[in-house]
């Protein structure tokens, strides 16, 4: 998508192609394509793996340099000592009463309710609408659809909430700074964009997919073994995979691949699932092998991609191969806290933020919602905290407790 903009707006110098993968096999393998979107500038001198903001999607095309890269020589190219300081103090601060970091369920919903108060806010994004659920193939459990797949759900949130609340989306949150709140000094949320200045704070920053933690899983990334059914699943098709977990996700996601035409495999650390009882018997239907108890020791392969899978039993200690063309790990998440714990704000010891009823954490003004405070990490119940956070920020900038 950043490419077709760019080459709409720059025609005489950019110039786009979008390569559908399964028709293109050959492209596929030339470029070692392991994750979609997969972007390749100038035939190959650059690469780009997974959704960029439209920012470091430029000045990757124009530099050909990854942005860390561009970060570790100190600056971008061609900036002077004074445009280093004041890249972001160029745009004047807003404004506003909320700002909500996070464009999930938890997020839009918490905009909707803020604005309808009376509140001044806005939602952050630093990559697309949804989060997860946008990745997700099929919703079966949303009240009011029988079946909906993420994307169409989360668009139709999405249209909802930009109808009351600024929705920016590649606006990546890089610091916060809470403000003294005895003289009434407010929240300074800075971002990749400018920076804001708000009375209150709602995190719904999401959870990201847990890693398996094991020998070679970050050296194939993208290049067989992958975290999305939904994003990556077509380049299995008619190939051998792999899905690692035994929760409601993995389930799912092999259902998923089953039905694209891929051969697949649960892995399974226990003896029994997690997952709901319908998608059992989903799975036992259409005679997905399963090898349970048994962990994934090492993910093995050549140069170019993952091929091989070694097992584990963890009843016997004994071990196995698998050979696979990829995996897809799937075994649960872990609450994106970064910017949580630079705020000082306390965790659970599951490591997700701890809230009360009215989804205050333990700093005044600032609040959390969704996946980000652990518990059923259900869109409804998503749904509920950020109308919860988004009304307890409205009663507490009316009638501020920390000053009783």
């Amino acid at each position: 998508m950043n490419a077709i903009k760019c080459a709409i707006a720059k025609p005489g110098l950019v110039k786009a192609e979008c390569v559908e993968m399964n028709e293109n096999p050959e492209l596929t393998e030339k470029f070692e394509v392991g994750s979609v979107p997969h972007t390749v500038f100038n035939n190959g001198s650059h690469n780009a793996m997974g959704l960029m903001p439209e920012e470091r999607f430029v000045v990757e095309m124009v530099y050909l340099k990854s942005a860390e890269q561009l970060l570790e020589e100190g600056a971008l190219p061609g900036m002077d000592e004074k445009e280093k300081t004041s890249q972001y103090g160029t745009i004047e601060p807003g404004e506003v009463d909320l700002v909500i970091v996070g464009a999930g369920p938890a997020g839009l919903t918490a905009g909707i309710y803020a604005v309808r108060a009376g509140l001044k806010a806005v939602v952050l994004e630093k990559s697309i609408v949804g989060g997860q659920v946008a990745l997700t193939p099929v919703v079966e459990n949303y009240p009011g659809f029988a079946t909906v797949p993420g994307k169409q759900l989360m668009d139709i949130m999405s249209e909802h909430a930009r109808e009351y609340v600024p929705v920016h989306e590649g606006e990546g949150v890089e610091s916060i700074k809470i403000g003294d709140l005895k003289i009434g000094e407010t929240i300074k949320v800075t971002t990749n964009r400018g920076a804001y200045s708000a009375k209150a704070l709602i995190l719904s920053t999401g959870a990201s997919y847990r890693k398996l933690g094991a020998a070679g899983e970050d050296r194939y990334f993208g290049r067989g073994i992958n975290y999305c059914a939904s994003c990556d699943g077509y380049l299995y098709k008619d190939k051998k995979a792999a899905i690692i977990g035994g929760g409601n996700t993995a389930l799912t996601d092999a259902l998923h691949l089953k039905n694209l035409g891929v051969d697949i495999t649960i892995i399974h650390r226990g003896d029994s699932f997690r997952a709901q009882k319908p998608l059992q018997d989903s799975v036992a239907h259409e005679k997905i092998p399963i090898i349970w108890n048994t962990e994934v020791e090492e993910i093995q392969g050549d140069e170019r991609r993952a091929n091989n899978l070694r097992l584990r039993n963890t009843k016997d200690g004994s071990t196995t191969e698998l050979a696979v063309d990829g995996a897809f790990v799937a075994i649960g998440q872990v609450a994106s806290t970064e910017l949580a714990k630079a705020l000082g704000v306390e965790l659970k010891e599951d490591g997700f933020v701890k809230v009360d009823s009215a989804m205050r954490t333990n700093i005044p003004r600032v609040y959390a919602a969704g996946d980000l405070t652990g518990g059923l990490q259900q869109i409804v119940t998503a749904i509920g905290e950020g109308s919860i956070a988004a009304m307890s920020a409205f009663e507490d900038i009316s009638h501020p407790y920390w000053k009783e």
